[in-house]
């Protein structure tokens, strides 16, 4: 194989076994063991094939060693997509809007979402203050209903580790929670 044909063999080896890391190290986090483990295995498969290629690669040109950082970075920026296209796992969505709150809580309820309501108080005064517990890939259809009711709303999301009972059909019980 020529010294092209090689290094762009290593930039596709890179972009897979990083693109691969990236969702494992997510999936990690979360605490999916076995899908951790299950990347992990392809992950450092495909590495040590690209890094056997690379020292093959060495020895007739550094453009391998190019290769391997623009697969790199290539495979990050991949890898974050490909996640987010996923989008597994659970969002919190904190709302608070200063006029609107209640038509903001009707409709998220009517277009099935739970939502709890907490009474708490502004700058201004009193306020309402929603949270909204929902499947991350729903998350631009909460943002759609909030900013086409009120396009001022303040609103905060943050990923959920772990959700247990409440108004998710998926909810686990907490007897089946791994510790």
């Amino acid at each position: 194989m020529n010294a092209i044909g090689l290094a762009a063999l290593i930039f596709c080896l890179r972009i897979t076994d990083v693109s691969i890391g990236t969702i494992r190290v997510i999936y990690t986090v979360r605490g999916h063991r076995v899908v951790a483990m299950t990347l992990g295995f392809f992950e450092s498969l495909v590495w040590i094939y690209a890094i056997s290629r690379l020292f093959e690669a060495v020895q007739h040109s550094h453009i391998g060693m190019v290769a391997w950082a623009i697969g790199f970075s290539t495979g990050t920026a991949l890898g974050i997509t490909l996640e987010k296209w996923i989008a597994t796992g659970e969002i919190l969505v904190r709302i608070i809007s200063v006029h609107r709150s209640d038509e903001l809580l009707s409709r998220l309820r009517e277009i099935g979402f739970g939502v709890t309501a907490v009474p708490g108080e502004g700058r201004d005064g009193p306020i309402l203050v929603l949270f909204v517990l929902a499947l991350r890939r729903r998350g631009n259809e909460i943002l759609a209903a909030v900013q086409s009711i009120d396009p001022d709303a303040f609103i905060t999301i943050e990923p959920i580790a772990h959700a247990i009972g409440g108004h998710l059909p998926h909810a686990t019980s907490p007897q089946s929670v791994k510790k």
